[in-house]
């Protein structure tokens, strides 16, 4: 089985405040740098969890593309159809992380487009598409129609409108449903029947059930979203049911947020497993 990630890689400055004042200086003493982006965080999950992964984005030849190639290669991902171009500068993203885990993002996108196409795995059997790179999303559904596809719906963008109908899955946040006006699960479905709605620290819907989340102690809630789409990616291509997938995409999504920077705080699938099962023997 193999995963194929389509969309966004960023190179992220994580910085924790306590405030945001004007016209002040403030200090910071600790701040991590590190891999960030919807899909390239997702990638990296199904990486380091052992599964065989490929990603599809475009970086520079700069810096910061660098380290992401260098990040997502220590989890054994095959970056062979990463578009390097050296005409771009690679996105980046310094990230307010505020007490509360709560998180403000201050992105600086790719400034121009790419000519460079990338080259196509072989086989693929699970697809996870963040938004970006549609003509890219496009193609790879026509290049393995049998593959299962799942699109993050982070934001509501009108390019993606086709993706949100065609998908096997949606998996889509608040942010996602206020754009679009959506107040109830049977709404979301009629756009998709196989949605689930992320919901931040209430857990998520799907087919009108909630599975709730597990406790965690925030420090930062960065990638927790990108965690739970490249979990639920890893359970799809594991042969794992849809429940199952949710609840380990839950738990891993919580215990992200316990530590500062995304990636950075990835767990184990081990440590994940362990702490799903102590927590369901709890709930019973």
């Amino acid at each position: 089985m193999s995963i194929l990630g389509i969309g966004q890689s960023v190179y992220d400055m994580v910085l924790p405040v306590d405030h945001i004042p004007e016209n002040e200086k403030i200090r910071i003493y600790h701040s991590v740098s590190c891999m960030g982006g919807p899909v390239s965080c997702a990638m990296y999950v199904c990486g380091k969890w052992h599964a065989d992964t490929h990603i599809m984005t475009r970086v520079g030849n700069d810096v910061w593309g660098k380290e992401i190639i260098k990040t997502l290669q220590e989890v054994n991902i095959d970056v062979s159809s990463m578009v390097i171009d050296p005409s771009i500068t690679t996105s980046q993203s310094h990230i307010l992380v505020f007490p509360s885990g709560d998180r403000t993002i201050l992105n600086v996108p790719i400034q121009k487009e790419s000519s460079m196409e990338p080259m196509w795995p072989d086989q693929v059997d699970v697809i996870l598409m963040d938004g970006h790179e549609v003509e890219w999303c496009k193609e790879a559904m026509k290049r393995y129609p049998s593959a299962i596809t799942i699109l993050d719906g982070d934001k509501y963008k009108p390019e993606t409108e086709n993706l949100i109908h065609q998908v096997d899955y949606l998996i889509c946040s608040q942010q996602f449903t206020n754009m679009l006006d959506i107040h109830s699960y049977h709404q979301l479905a009629a756009l998709n029947p196989s949605s689930i709605w992320t919901q931040g620290s209430k857990g998520c819907i799907y087919q009108n059930q909630v599975y709730p989340s597990y406790p965690c102690k925030v420090m930062d809630t960065t990638g927790a979203g990108d965690v739970f789409h490249g979990a639920f990616a890893y359970g799809m291509d594991s042969g794992f049911d849809i429940p199952s997938c949710i609840r380990i995409s839950n738990m891993a999504a919580a215990m992200v947020c316990e530590g500062l920077g995304g990636v950075l705080s990835v767990p184990t699938w081990e440590s994940v497993n362990e702490r799903l099962s102590i927590c369901e023997k709890n709930r019973k």
